[in-house]
C-alpha cells in the first residue's frame, strides 16, 4: 500500500522519529531532491568465539589449550550461539 504524499516525511529528523515509532516498518522520505527509504536493522548476533574472547582466559588454561578445546568441540559438532547476557 502506497504512502499518501502528505504523509511522506520531508526532514530526516521526522523520518527517524517515524522509524523509531515502528522499527519493523521501513520509512520512505523525500529529502532535498532524493527519495530515500530508511529501515532499522538487527544487531548482528555475537559469535561464540567472540563471546569467549571477551571473557579472557579460563581457569589457567593457555591460549593453546583453549584453542585445542574449541577445535575438539567443533569436531564434535557442539558449536552453538552464546548465551544471552
Amino acid at each position: 500500500m502506497a504512502t499518501p504524499q502528505t504523509q511522506i516525511p520531508k526532514a530526516l529528523e521526522e523520518a527517524l522519529a517515524k522509524l523509531r515509532h515502528d522499527p519493523s516498518r521501513p520509512v520512505r522520505a523525500h529529502l532535498d531532491e532524493l527519495d530515500v527509504e530508511l529501515r532499522a536493522v538487527e544487531k548482528p548476533k555475537m559469535r561464540l568465539g567472540d563471546f569467549m574472547a571477551e571473557g579472557g582466559g579460563w581457569k589457567g588454561e593457555s591460549a593453546e589449550e583453549i584453542s585445542r578445546i574449541i577445535r575438539e568441540a567443533r569436531a564434535a559438532g557442539t558449536s552453538s550461539e552464546p548465551p544471552k547476557l
